[in-house]
């Protein structure tokens, strides 16, 4: 399963998304997601932004927003969700005048999925949508898997059967920064051998090389399966940053659930 689907934002369908979750298709590329105009804009302004903080698993990578994944209490639970739509306007006014591509994002697959799609919903708490990450110089993201439950609240069923990934590329380091993929999932008992000791990700040497390796180009979006490992070379000169959003999949007759 090496196959990369291509194409535009109006031709994304339902069974595209489909074919992500049942592993038949490695990734969906959408070149030019975002309009140059919006992109020149957006980029100036966040290339240096005065909001940038660490990553709390990994000051190394930056974000603006906070990540799900950053969620290890009740007081990081209540701050994500108390500060959700907050940051979702953050990035709203960083792309104004232009639509946010995350706006776009969540308008294309309520539109393209058969049952619509929302954002995810915690004990009655909105997610946020569409943190933006920054990967700088010489810093490597790992081998690694991405998994909604690892951050759930203990107690809550969410019938999730699976997780998608999309990115949207805001700019593109000229050296490095490419996506490397293996299209293998581990389920977690397996992740967690592979990783070890470890706090975070695998050693690219108990790997194989990666089946696909992508360079995106600015204003791109990569929809995949984050369950499946994957890694992102490091930057050779300008920082990678990317927005990120996550999409849960609970069966074909119910909507997306999106999260940042």
């Amino acid at each position: 399963m090496t196959v990369i689907t291509r194409k535009s934002a109006a031709e994304l369908s339902h069974d595209d998304i489909l074919a992500i979750v049942e592993g038949t298709a490695l990734a969906v590329h959408i070149p030019g997601f975002i309009h140059p105009e919006a992109l020149a804009s957006a980029r100036a302004q966040l290339y240096d932004h005065p909001d940038r903080g660490g990553l709390s698993q990994d000051t190394a990578f930056q974000r603006v927003g906070f990540a799900y994944s950053e969620i290890s209490d009740e007081r990081s639970r209540d701050r994500y969700h108390s500060e959700a739509r907050a940051n979702i306007q953050r990035m709203r006014d960083l792309f104004a005048p232009y639509a946010s591509p995350s706006d776009v994002l969540r308008l294309l697959l309520e539109e393209t999925w058969n049952a619509g799609a929302n954002l995810m919903h915690v004990d009655g708490r909105k997610a946020f949508i569409g943190i933006c990450r920054y990967q700088h110089k010489d810093v490597d993201l790992n081998p690694h898997t991405d998994a909604l439950e690892r951050n759930l609240p203990p107690d809550h069923a969410q019938g999730l059967t699976a997780q998608l990934s999309v990115n949207i590329y805001v700019n593109i380091p000229r050296v490095g920064g490419e996506l490397e993929l293996w299209g293998t999932e581990p389920g977690e008992e397996s992740y967690n051998e592979l990783k070890g000791e470890r706090v975070w990700g695998i050693e690219r040497e108990k790997l194989g090389p990666p089946v696909e390796v992508i360079k995106p180009e600015p204003g791109d979006l990569l929809l995949l399966n984050p369950r499946q490992i994957h890694a992102v070379r490091p930057s050779g000169d300008e920082p990678r940053i990317t927005l990120g959003h996550f999409i849960g999949y609970y069966g074909t007759d119910r909507p997306l659930e999106l999260w940042s």
